[in-house]
């Protein structure tokens, strides 16, 4: 650290200048942010809300490996179907 009076280095442990003698500043300790219970409940929530939204609109239907889904992975029914096969259904 440098002293702010006669700009010359000092070790971190020392607490006075040892060219001026005057008093060194400390350096300032930051404390880590931590989260806090509320926003940990908002994050709950917010990925709760996300999850419900992909279930409503068919994901976890269109991924592979789903249950009751074939080969492709795909269902053939819910919303997500009939916005993908709505044109061709129509013939």
């Amino acid at each position: 650290m440098d002293c702010p009076n006669c700009k010359t280095y000092n070790p971190e442990e020392r607490s006075v200048c040892w060219r001026c003698n005057k008093p060194l500043p400390r350096p300032v300790v930051r404390k880590k942010r931590q989260i806090s219970s509320q926003q940990w409940l908002y994050i709950i929530v917010a990925v709760m809300l996300l999850l419900m939204m992909a279930n409503m609109c068919g994901l976890p239907r269109l991924l592979p490996g789903a249950p009751n889904s074939g080969p492709s992975g795909f269902t053939g029914s819910g919303p997500a179907a009939a916005l993908l096969l709505g044109p061709w259904l129509a013939l």
